[in-house]
């Protein structure tokens, strides 16, 4: 009976982190469905910023996306650049992907999360 509930419950685990990528499946650049990843480096001020955003990036969003530059998203203190999250971010293309890459605060604010 144990070994059914272990491998019940690791089966599960497996489909959580398998649903772990992209916060969006809308491209933000295009608006068509995304079929590629790209990871968006956010910096923080300090690791308490970085643990809440990483417990929630899609909550997020909207914040990240209206950040001053060189700031924190969350508390507007100066950002650490060694204190750093990747958002993963779906995009449809190599083309968009390149203009999330080079500014992604102006496609942020126009994902759906999932």
């Amino acid at each position: 009976m144990k070994t059914i509930l272990l491998a019940t419950l690791l089966g599960l685990f497996s489909l959580v982190t398998a649903q772990a990528g992209a916060v969006n499946s809308k491209c933000p650049v295009s608006g068509k469905d995304a079929k590629k990843d790209v990871d968006v480096p956010i910096s923080f001020c300090c690791n308490n910023c970085k643990g809440k955003f990483d417990k929630a990036p899609a909550d997020y969003l909207k914040v990240v996306a209206t950040a001053e530059k060189g700031k924190c998203p969350l508390s507007g203190k100066a950002a650490d650049e060694e204190v750093t999250s990747n958002l993963t971010v779906g995009v449809c293309c190599n083309n968009c992907a390149g203009k999330l890459k080079e500014n992604p605060q102006a496609y942020l604010g126009k994902i759906e999360a999932k």
